[in-house]
């Protein structure tokens, strides 16, 4: 594969990849991640269409708790209403498209656009805009609206107003977790960072178990051993691998994992899932604590990386020994992205080779097989069938 392959021959390559058995998967075709043109579709026809998580529901308790993200190109803010409804909403004035609010935080009663000072509701119903004409009427003017589904405790956004529900296509990550009570968990901490990578290849680092006795020999591997992950079978909307956890041992802190809930098994508490929500969420979730990643490219070579730790009610100590594991938890976390990011980094450089090549993929990579079975279903179009005058 040749440096600037159009787009069509592109798709041909992620199709046919996709198509080999997992016995026979290859690694992405490296163009793949670093084509313009190929992100441009990405946005188009993934994330301008699919659930992307913008957070827990903890972090929007209160009317007028917000974060603005962007997703696809659009600049969303997620907000909590006075009657208690989780809305997302463009964060463009509708006069000159300034934007409205910035960061996350809390607001008051209504929302204040710092150009031209009109003023909305907090459930987008435009309610100010001094000299305007007579013959414009407010009430004829509101946000647009984005759909917004909770799933497990997390918040997700999609820009399509067709969209198929999120939770269906999860039901058996629902069934997995079901003991974990995931929904309970509280946020503990959140980063925004950019990490000088494709989004794809992030994505797939995550997801694969392949590189732990390698990449993170002294961080991750002696509690998660590579060689107690295994793959499971995945689905439309999702991957997911279990990782067998030694006992009597942590990364996350320095004192050995304790079980906070009875309702978990044995085997429950000594294990722990890996799922990858395509398109850009991936988590991995403990008896103790979640540590998970969402995903926006910026550009090939860029990606917006929202992560945090949540944890359960009752799994954290009080008073000052909570300060102290929180700060524990954040340098175990930051430790272990730190062995990741020049990993990943290298892999976008390196995709723009001459001599770059797919190779063959691990057992313990059927996730990255999975994914491009997603990218190849979300990208290619469907040949129209055949009209009954050719035949």
């Amino acid at each position: 594969m040749q440096p600037n392959m159009p787009l069509s021959e592109l798709l041909d390559a992620l199709t046919a990849n996709a198509a080999l058995p997992e016995d026979q998967s290859e690694a992405t075709p490296p163009q793949v991640y670093t084509s313009q043109t190929f992100l441009e579709l990405e946005r188009d026809a993934i994330f301008n269409r699919e659930w992307i998580c913008v957070g827990r529901s903890d972090e929007f308790e209160k009317p007028g708790d917000y974060r603005v993200m962007t997703i696809s190109r659009d600049e969303v803010f997620v907000l909590r209403d006075h009657d208690g409804v989780l809305r997302a909403m463009s964060n463009i004035c509708r006069h000159r498209m300034m934007s409205l609010l910035e960061g996350e935080g809390t607001i008051g009663g209504k929302i204040t656009c710092p150009y031209h000072a009109w003023t909305y509701t907090l459930n987008g119903q435009l309610i100010g805009a001094p000299y305007m004409r007579d013959n414009f009427d407010k009430r004829d003017c509101h946000l647009p609206q984005f759909a917004v589904e909770e799933w497990l405790g997390w918040v997700y956004v999609n820009l399509d107003p067709s969209a198929q529900p999120l939770t269906p296509r999860l039901a058996p990550l629902t069934e997995l977790l079901a003991n974990y009570d995931v929904a309970s968990y509280r946020t503990l901490f959140r980063v925004d960072e950019i990490w000088d990578t494709n989004w794809k290849i992030l994505f797939q680092n995550f997801m694969e178990p392949y590189h732990l006795f390698a990449v993170h020999s002294r961080t991750v591997e002696p509690v998660l051993p590579t060689q107690h992950a295994h793959v499971v079978t995945g689905g439309p909307g999702y991957c997911l691998y279990t990782q067998g956890r030694n006992s009597g041992v942590a990364f996350e802190y320095s004192e050995a994992m304790a079980n906070p809930n009875p309702k978990l098994t044995e085997d429950e508490v000594n294990s722990v899932p890996l799922f990858g929500a395509f398109p850009a969420q991936m988590a991995s979730v403990s008896a103790e604590r979640t540590f998970w990643m969402s995903l926006m490219p910026i550009e090939t070579d860029k990606v917006r990386v929202f992560w945090g730790v949540d944890v359960h009610p009752d799994a954290m100590p009080q008073g000052a020994e909570f300060d102290e594991r929180v700060d524990e938890l954040k340098a175990s976390f930051h430790a272990i992205n730190d062995e990741d990011k020049p990993i990943t980094a290298a892999i976008a450089r390196n995709a723009a080779a001459l001599s770059a090549q797919p190779g063959r993929l691990s057992p313990k990579e059927q996730t990255i097989w999975e994914f491009q079975r997603y990218l190849a279903r979300m990208l290619v179009p469907v040949p129209a069938p055949a009209s009954k005058a050719a035949e």
